[in-house]
């Protein structure tokens, strides 16, 4: 069997071996996500009853830049990169997003296409809803659409912050925001630090960081040295987060 296949065989294994989320589970990630949040218990049974769990498998794409936009979720377990193909082909991870964040809602309400493409990091489960569907949610529930502004404009603002930090700063205050914002959203407290708990590669922060490989490698061993952060088999343990050079 080639290497190829054996990855394909062991991911499909991994995402069928997801544990089976109970109902109240998953409305508890669903109903406390930004958009759907205060929402009253019948309109949020409502919602959930409108959609489906889903699973997808490791290194597959949910959608890709350019698909008509007509399904919009919420993670309920795994990672996934939310990555952009520049017009010369190269790419761009605007972020990584783990369980209870929500995906594709402002293109799909609006009968977009997606404007990145969205890759699974580890076999996830996801609450998926046709887009029509929403729509309809959206105009019965004022407090829906107070919602999905909110989080539109939450969402604009973190995209000028990251323009502005890959305009203005320098290489390592770029790596250096991009695991604080990990170590935020995927970052499990230790005793010895706070781990990023997923597979996390050299190449994955050059992508979010606006730089190259060598840069990463270079600036991750000098922090290494400082006993500032901790790598090893894919995975980035913060030590001294405070110590990491931001503005």
């Amino acid at each position: 069997m080639s290497h190829r296949a054996k990855t394909q065989k062991s991911s499909k294994q991994k995402a069928q071996n997801l544990p089976n989320l109970s109902f109240q589970e998953a409305r508890t990630l669903v109903c406390q996500t930004e958009l759907l949040q205060k929402l009253n218990r019948a309109t949020c049974d409502a919602v959930l009853a409108s959609g489906r769990i889903q699973r997808a498998d490791a290194k597959t794409f949910l959608f890709n830049q350019g698909d008509g936009a007509n399904t919009c979720y919420v993670l309920l377990s795994g990672e996934i990169k939310l990555l952009m193909l520049t017009p010369d082909g190269k790419r761009v991870i605007i972020d990584i997003i783990g369980p209870g964040v929500h995906l594709g809602f402002f293109v799909a309400l609006a009968g977009k296409q997606y404007p990145l493409s969205a890759e699974i990091v580890e076999g996830s489960q996801l609450y998926a809803w046709d887009a029509a569907l929403i729509r309809a949610f959206v105009l019965d529930t004022p407090h829906l659409t107070l919602n999905i502004l909110s989080a539109l404009t939450k969402r604009v603002t973190c995209l000028q912050t990251k323009i502005q930090q890959l305009a203005t700063e320098n290489v390592e205050h770029r790596i250096a925001h991009s695991l604080l914002m990990l170590s935020q959203h995927l970052g499990k407290k230790q005793e010895d630090g706070i781990l990023i708990n997923m597979p996390l590669t050299h190449r994955d922060l050059a992508e979010m960081s606006g730089t190259n490989i060598y840069n990463v490698s270079r600036i991750l061993h000098k922090w290494e040295t400082e006993n500032i952060i901790i790598t090893g088999r894919k995975r980035v343990l913060l030590r001294s987060p405070e110590r990491l050079p931001c503005k």
